[in-house]
């Protein structure tokens, strides 16, 4: 082998290595993206899926996407939320506000848990792998630290109207609505009259009622 010959050898070599090495890293970090995109789910993983009749993949797509919408402006630290991977999910405007709220929620546990991993995510999958649901990602780009976005203006109160509002897109009376949250009626009349607010537990309630809507209307 001539002199250039073996430059040119050394060369490919050298950029395969370099191309080895470089789907290696893509590989390990696309793994560890995906655990640490489960974990942040995880605590609200039972409500939106249930696997009484199989391993549910829709539920957790559903989840893991808004997982993923989050993870996404905790990277970028943009605020507004991605209007097209929550088209997605197919929601009506009340379920819609309520994934918002989730996915407010889980930026905050993201900038909490892992503010270091600042690779984006272009997209997810839930696939059953050998009876076990696993979670698949597409890597985005890598962004520098950002500073935590301000949320102190996201009030954790319901007006009337939103909870007026809430209840008929349940589809319930407030008898019905009264009983789902374990109140009086008289106290569901009470709010929608602005006359008191719903303690930080009863929005909990509510928000979980709109939870459940989400995995039936999947």
């Amino acid at each position: 082998m001539s002199r250039k010959q073996n430059k040119v050898a050394k060369r490919k070599a050298k950029l395969k290595a370099r191309k080895f090495h470089a789907e290696q890293h893509r590989l390990y970090q696309s793994g560890r993206i995906a655990d640490a995109l489960m974990d942040l789910c995880a605590d609200v993983l039972p409500e939106y899926v249930d696997d009484s009749r199989g391993i549910d993949l829709v539920g957790r797509n559903i989840l893991w996407r808004m997982g993923m919408v989050a993870w996404n402006i905790a990277v970028t630290g943009r605020r507004e939320i991605d209007e097209s991977s929550i088209n997605t999910m197919k929601l009506d405007e009340e379920s819609r506000r309520m994934v918002r709220d989730e996915v407010n929620a889980l930026v905050r546990l993201k900038y909490k848990k892992y503010p270091d991993l600042r690779t984006s995510i272009s997209n997810v999958s839930a696939v059953n792998a050998a009876g076990v649901a696993k979670l698949k990602v597409v890597l985005g780009n890598t962004f520098p630290a950002v500073s935590i976005p301000d949320f102190t203006d996201e009030s954790g109160l319901l007006t009337p109207e939103q909870l007026l509002a809430k209840r008929k897109a349940l589809g319930l009376s407030q008898v019905k609505f009264a009983a789902a949250l374990n109140v009086s009626v008289k106290k569901v009349s009470a709010w929608e009259h602005g006359k008191v607010e719903p303690s930080e537990d009863e929005i909990e309630k509510i928000a979980a009622l709109f939870r459940k809507k989400v995995c039936c209307n999947k």
